[in-house]
């Protein structure tokens, strides 16, 4: 996975991702920003299954679920070419 890049939700809008950190067998901690007011710091397997380290809503500490849409997205991002 490269440091930075775009994935699009399942309405298609354009979500940033980017690499803080390699991690572990072959994992990495990703910070995941929807323009929506979002934001996840994910430590993610290389197989792609992602856990919450932190989360936030509007610059607001708070709990919030991977969406379906992102999970989706890191498999496949894992996935080899």
């Amino acid at each position: 996975m490269p440091d930075t890049m775009t994935m699009r939700d399942y309405e298609g809008t354009e979500v940033e991702v980017e690499k803080v950190q390699e991690t572990g067998a072959g994992g990495a901690r990703l910070d995941v920003t929807h323009p929506d007011g979002r934001k996840w710091r994910l430590e993610v397997s290389r197989s792609g299954k992602p856990e919450v380290v932190t989360s936030w809503r509007d610059g607001q500490l708070t709990d919030l679920e991977i969406p379906e849409w992102l999970e989706d997205n890191l498999r496949k991002a894992a996935r080899p070419a």
